[in-house]
């Protein structure tokens, strides 16, 4: 098995036209009440806080059921190609880790490759819930270090919503289960797996780390044909469980908190990230925040969070990047790595 080092990309991403704020999430919610006038003020002020707490302001939606998964990955795929100066020509596998799709088979990646043109030697699907787009990174530098004669793999996700945020919401009780999806929002991410530098910047990968707890699996789900539903305060309690593993993650590379320059993480709530770094010792400066922007877009956030990094401060040669994510399931995932210049 090959050694050799590996290197992540710039990303690309991609969102839908429709930029839709708290008070249109509320007016959606109050076009599904079915109660007393009066009756909508107490779920109206449980909404509100829930989005003081998340730091929810606006999020990207798409409306139109007809939306396909595959264009939006392969949107990002093709932002990816541009803001990294390079082609597709050297592309051996291909990856999608994301959470919804049009049909049970054959794999989204599939449709992908075929919108962009390329033809991998290899293209699949990876399912983890959120973290899905980290684990379809794990999946490629497993599949490069056991096959040296893979070039490039490229690496997609895409979150659109179509139906399932429940806004039947009638009591305020209903929260507990239906709140996180009105946090939601839509995008697609990309990133490129490579042999060699990118000119550009990228992350030279030191280690890729995955944790679960599988007996937590019901507190999340989006049931075929059905409403995503959450036990959010469930949910967040979990978190507990993250710091432990990132400290460890970090020491086996010989690593402290402090050591990293940038925690890029997936974004269910500004609030549970800030808490994540004190518990671990990084300090909240060192995180990045972009849930006020873009909500929760699941799989698709770090790469959204990573791609806002770049833009707003720049990552400087040397420094120390923590890709991280939590998921139902419950998973916990992060990649570390070095900033490298080719």
């Amino acid at each position: 098995m090959s050694s050799e080092a590996l290197f992540l990309s710039r990303p690309g991403v991609a969102f839908p036209d429709h930029l839709v704020d708290n008070a249109e999430i509320i007016a959606r919610v109050e076009r599904h009440y079915r109660g007393p006038k009066s009756g909508f003020s107490t779920i109206q002020s449980g909404i509100e806080k829930i989005f003081a707490l998340c730091n929810s302001k606006e999020r990207y939606l798409e409306d139109s059921l007809d939306a396909r998964v595959a264009e939006y990955a392969a949107r990002a795929a093709r932002h990816c190609l541009e803001v990294n100066g390079t082609t597709f020509d050297d592309v051996d596998l291909l990856i999608h880790g994301g959470i919804p799709r049009q049909y049970f088979e054959p794999a989204t990646a599939m449709e992908v490759a075929d919108r962009l043109g390329i033809s991998p030697g290899h293209a699949l699907d990876v399912t983890a819930a959120c973290v899905g787009h980290i684990e379809a990174i794990h999946t490629a530098v497993a599949y490069m270090k056991m096959h040296p004669e893979y070039r490039t793999a490229l690496i997609t996700t895409a979150e659109l919503t179509y139906d399932y945020i429940d806004y039947d919401i009638q009591e305020a009780r209903d929260l507990k289960s239906k709140a996180a999806g009105l946090t939601i929002g839509n995008a697609a991410a990309a990133m490129l797996l490579c042999r060699r530098p990118f000119p550009q910047g990228g992350i030279q990968i030191m280690s890729v780390d995955t944790h679960t707890a599988p007996a937590h699996w019901e507190l999340c789900t989006a049931p075929i044909g059905g409403k995503f539903d959450s036990s959010s305060v469930e949910l967040m309690r979990l978190g507990v469980l993250i710091p432990p593993v990132m400290k460890r993650n970090l020491e086996k590379l010989g690593l402290k908190a402090t050591d990293i320059d940038h925690y890029v993480f997936h974004q269910p709530s500004e609030v549970m990230v800030r808490k994540i770094l004190d518990d671990i010792g990084a300090g909240q400066e060192r995180g990045v925040y972009t849930h006020h922007l873009y909500g929760n877009t699941a799989s698709a956030a770090v790469g959204v969070t990573y791609h806002h990094l770049l833009q707003t401060q720049g990552i400087r040669p040397g420094a120390k990047v923590v890709l991280g994510s939590a998921a139902a399931g419950f998973t916990a995932s992060m990649v570390t790595g070095t900033w490298t210049v080719g």
